[in-house]
C-alpha cells in the first residue's frame, strides 16, 4: 500500500523564483529541519534545465534514513520530477508544477506517492501524512519569505484561472 497525496496552494511569488526554490535541493538543509545532510553526487544540464542525483539524509522524531533520487527539472515548463534510486521506500514518486498567473502570483502543484518497505514506517507515514506535507509546503513559504519579493495581489481572487490550470 502507497501514500497519495496531492495538493494546490496559491504562493505571492512569481512562479519562476519558486521553481529556482524547489529545484535548490542542495540547500534543503538549511530551512527543512528533518533534512539533516543533503549530497549531489551527479549533474548534468540539459536543454530545458538539468538533472541530477542527490543523496538525502532525513530524521523524523526517532528514525533516521538515508536515500537516493534523481531530480529532473525543466525550467521551460517549470516542472520538478523525483525518482527513487535507493533507500527504504519500496515506492517513491514525486513532482511539482509552478503556474504562473495573471496577477503575478504562482499556484503551485505538489504530488507525492510513497510506500516504505518497512511496515512501522509505512504505518508512521499514513498517520501523518496530511501534517508532513503541510510543514514541507510551510517550509517552502517560509524560505521563499525570506529570499523573495512578494508578487500578486491576495485581494484579487483567481479561482476560474486556477481551476482552468488544475484541468
Amino acid at each position: 500500500m502507497s501514500t497519495q497525496l496531492r495538493r494546490a496552494q496559491r504562493f505571492f511569488y512569481s512562479a519562476d523564483d519558486l521553481f529556482d526554490l524547489v529545484s535548490d535541493v542542495r540547500r534543503y538543509p538549511d530551512f527543512i529541519h528533518q533534512i539533516t545532510a543533503m549530497r549531489v553526487t551527479d549533474e548534468t544540464r540539459t536543454a530545458h534545465g538539468f538533472q541530477l542525483k542527490a543523496e538525502a539524509r532525513v530524521r523524523y522524531k526517532f528514525v533516521t534514513e538515508r536515500f537516493t533520487t534523481v531530480v529532473h527539472a525543466d525550467e521551460n515548463k517549470r516542472t520538478i520530477e523525483v525518482e527513487f534510486v535507493s533507500g527504504p521506500f519500496r515506492k517513491l514518486e514525486n513532482n511539482w508544477r509552478f503556474h504562473a498567473l495573471s496577477d503575478g502570483s504562482c499556484l503551485v502543484e505538489f504530488y507525492i506517492n510513497a510506500a516504505f518497505r518497512n511496515p512501522v514506517l509505512q504505518m508512521l507515514l499514513d498517520s501523518n501524512r496530511e501534517r508532513a506535507v503541510s510543514v514541507l509546503i510551510s517550509r517552502f513559504q517560509d524560505e521563499a519569505k525570506r529570499r523573495y519579493t512578494p508578487t500578486g495581489d491576495p485581494s484579487v481572487h483567481l479561482d476560474d484561472e486556477i481551476h482552468a490550470l488544475q484541468q
